[in-house]
């Protein structure tokens, strides 16, 4: 046994301070690296962060954040409270409080001018008309620099450039997660209510109202188009004599016009994470299978998207709320349709691009120290801190040495080995919710709600049985196919056409791989998840929630995945 795993072999999980902590397995399953992991705190430490919140009057100030094991634990920390865990005061101090305290009164008038003026629209048409524009430019001039020809200064500024890069785009997604959270999760939560149906039932309504999630096919489809008209591209395409990279670089030789589509494709999606959101994630112009593969996909019409009946479904949902709340139900789901998606819409150019930058800059630097001797491999830069990279190119610090960095990073690797608790710390009690102002309230429960549903409610679970698992069916469909299952980022390149992608979690970035996908089975996730709002955009089944499919599901397997009734059937 080597030192590190006996290190790790006797590593305790204790909580980082009072209270409860809950760790974030919907977005990081894996242990962070020490670069992703530095940049992360920074920017939860950042004042800025809280403004989203203090927008909405939200009576959450900010969530404590630290890394356990290299996992993110979080603990939320609501207006005015102690540091310590205690119990809330009587309420009729909290009602007090709401009329004395300077930040409470301000929460409780902003949370009623949030709901009268329909906030969320307007952060939608900012982020749309200047938001969103300004960030492309961003990334576009970021990723059209040529690193090779940059001296170690100038390399080292370019680090520092999309770094912060990395913390501004990742502030605006954060300030605009109300606007989407809220709305969205007060519909919910009062349908659910009115109607006794599950999350994932009543979210079926809002397929279609989510096209940030299938966007990609745009481009994709052009590229595909270009291709079919051009007989000798669709040779190469098909030419599996050739190795992947060598199959991308002739098609793009073999006419002009494919050349320009898939420079369009790559300059607007290539660059952007795909299997994840850390540093170590892959990026789609690291994965030149899935890209091939993917056009020949939208080419022999593999994936299209199922149309499902929105409309009767809507009228189901409708006829189950009780008449006398009805007009308040079609408020509720005018507004949730306005805001639906907005997360996934903006998360590709918040975070998705900028950290597939980050990642490109990072290895270049990587590869630099490489030839000179001071690291092993190029991807150890990425377990280095930032002030530790600005040293290795020779700016001021203490520079670590190459063993190190790979000691750290086979450290990373043995933690991911790890069973890892999804809690730390004791509860704290909440407030009481009869004494808070109603608009606070309301914005608090759509929140909360929403945040819940990220993940899945293990006792509403489909019940599992020696040959079936039990999930969440959130969307509908029946598919039989080959699963493929995904652990790392180096198992994608094993997805081919029709395969059954089965992960424990998936980002956004997955949508580049979906027109390759007969259906997807998750571990985590829950009606609000990713993987859900994606897959009833692309209209193919997915069962997440499972708990244990990538365990219990063989690589390789025939399985049937039924999104209506959230089962998964392993036959062989």
């Amino acid at each position: 046994m080597t030192t590190v795993e006996k290190a790790m072999a006797i590593h305790t999980w204790e909580a980082p301070g009072p209270g409860l902590w809950q760790r974030d397995d919907t977005h990081f399953p894996n242990a962070l690296t020490r670069y992703f992991g530095a940049c992360f705190i920074e920017l939860f430490n950042s004042a800025d962060l809280r403004e989203g919140l203090r927008n909405y009057g939200l009576l959450l100030d900010h969530f404590d954040v630290r890394l356990v094991g290299g996992r993110p634990y979080l603990r939320p920390r609501p207006v005015g409270a102690p540091e310590k865990a205690s119990s809330p005061p009587p309420k009729f101090i909290f009602k007090l409080l709401f009329l004395l305290h300077p930040e409470l009164r301000y929460r409780k008038k902003r949370a009623g001018e949030a709901f009268a003026t329909r906030l969320w629209r307007q952060d939608r048409a900012r982020w749309r008309n200047e938001l969103a524009p300004q960030l492309r430019r961003m990334m576009l001039e970021l990723q059209q620099v040529g690193l090779a020809t940059l001296d170690d200064t100038a390399l080292r500024m370019q680090v520092e450039a999309t770094r912060q890069a990395c913390l501004e785009s990742w502030r605006i997604h954060f300030l605009l997660i109300p606007a989407d959270s809220i709305p969205v999760g007060d519909w919910l939560r009062r349908t659910c209510a009115w109607t006794d149906v599950t999350p994932a039932e009543a979210m079926l309504v809002l397929k279609g109202k989510a096209r940030g999630g299938v966007a990609p096919l745009a481009l994709l489809d052009q590229l595909a188009d270009a291709v079919r008209s051009v007989e000798a591209s669709l040779e190469i395409l098909r030419d599996e004599s050739l190795d992947v990279q060598s199959r991308l670089e002739h098609l793009r030789a073999s006419d002009s016009e494919v050349a320009k589509a898939l420079d369009a494709y790559l300059d607007e999606y290539g660059y952007r994470l795909v299997t994840g959101y850390d540093f170590c994630d892959l990026t789609l112009r690291e994965l030149p299978h899935i890209l091939l593969s993917s056009i020949a996909a939208r080419i022999e019409g593999h994936a299209t998207l199922q149309d499902t009946d929105t409309e009767a479904a809507a009228a189901r949902l409708r006829n189950r709320v009780p008449a006398a709340a009805r007009a308040e139900y079609d408020r509720l789901l005018e507004e949730a349709c306005a805001a639906y998606g907005f997360q996934d819409e903006n998360l590709g150019i918040t975070e998705l691009w900028p950290g597939g930058l980050m990642r490109r800059v990072l290895l270049a630097a990587g590869e630099r120290l490489v030839s000179r001797g001071l690291l092993l491999r190029p991807e150890h830069l990425l377990d280095a801190t930032p002030a530790e990279v600005v040293a290795l190119l020779g700016g001021p610090g203490t520079a670590p040495a190459g063993d190190e960095l790979a000691r750290r990073a086979e450290e990373r690797r043995l933690l991911n080995l790890e069973e890892v608790p999804a809690q730390l710390g004791e509860p704290e009690a909440p407030p009481p919710a009869d004494v808070l102002p109603p608009a606070c309230a309301r914005a608090m429960f759509g929140l909360m709600f929403y945040l819940t549903h990220l993940n899945a409610d293990a006792a509403r679970r489909s019940q599992a049985t020696q040959e079936t698992l039990g999930g969440h069916g959130v969307s509908g469909g029946r598919y039989e196919g080959r699963a493929r299952i995904v652990r790392s980022a180096v198992d994608f390149e094993q997805i081919e056409s029709g395969d059954v992608l089965v992960t424990r979690t998936t980002s956004p970035g997955y949508n580049v791989l979906l027109p390759l996908l007969g259906a997807v089975v998750t571990d985590r996730g829950g009606a609000l998840c990713h993987t859900a709002i994606v897959a009833r955009e692309f209209g193919i089944p997915a069962v997440v929630g499972t708990g244990d499919a990538t365990a219990r599901i063989p690589d390789g397997a025939r399985i049937v995945v039924d999104g209506d009734r959230g089962v998964v059937e392993i036959l062989a």
